[in-house]
């Protein structure tokens, strides 16, 4: 059996941490936030990765548990990758955009652009630190698709990038995925099944 008595989700998103525990939803898991008022970490790294492991140790030292964090992002193959770890901060002077004017500037970018050159993915990395901030796992997924020429009337808050990316496999927005659907699609669900057996040694 699993030799962690609680699992700490590094955040205090509630998108994530309801993803986090639908994945894993066998574990005991736990919001930071329920454990105390911590000061955010710190965020100096240039890669998801880097952030994922900056979060996840900052958390493990300020509670004394382990912790699983992650960062990601969206990835515009038109944009040369952009805006990757600056998601929030796409808008002219890394201006911080709400969900709504994150997905009005992509869709402007693109505009008249064909649909072959319309691919894009959304990334994650993920980290596991013990109570000590040794990272002790580190994972990683994505999920490919298109972007679509206008939003999915469907928007998530906090998400925006899922309502304008259209995955062909399941002939929706990625948005519009049931839960079922996020089992086969989701970027973290395979993620989520590595960290499982992990967890099980």
């Amino acid at each position: 059996m699993m030799r962690i008595k609680r699992l700490v989700i590094g955040s205090t998103n509630p998108g994530k941490i309801k993803e986090w525990e639908f994945f894993l939803r066998n574990f005991p898991l736990m919001s930071v936030a329920k454990l105390g008022s911590f000061p955010e970490p710190e965020e100096k790294g240039e890669t998801f990765s880097e952030i994922a492991i900056e979060k996840a140790k900052h958390y493990a030292l300020v509670t004394k548990n382990f912790v699983l964090a992650e960062d990601g992002g969206f990835e515009i193959d038109f944009l040369n990758g952009a805006p990757g770890v600056k998601s929030r901060r796409i808008l002219p002077g890394d201006k911080e955009g709400t969900d709504q004017e994150l997905i009005d500037f992509v869709l402007g970018k693109l505009n008249g652009v064909p649909r072959a050159n319309r691919g894009a993915k959304l990334v994650v990395s993920v980290a596991l630190c013990d109570p000590q901030g040794n990272v002790i796992y580190e994972d990683e997924g994505e999920i490919r698709g298109e972007i679509a020429e206008k939003q999915s009337p469907v928007l998530e808050p906090g998400y925006p990038y899922r309502s304008i990316l259209f995955i062909p496999e399941a002939g929706k927005y990625f948005v519009e995925l049931t839960p079922e659907e996020h089992k086969r699609f989701s970027h973290r669900a395979p993620i989520a099944r590595r960290l499982a057996k992990f967890l099980l040694k």
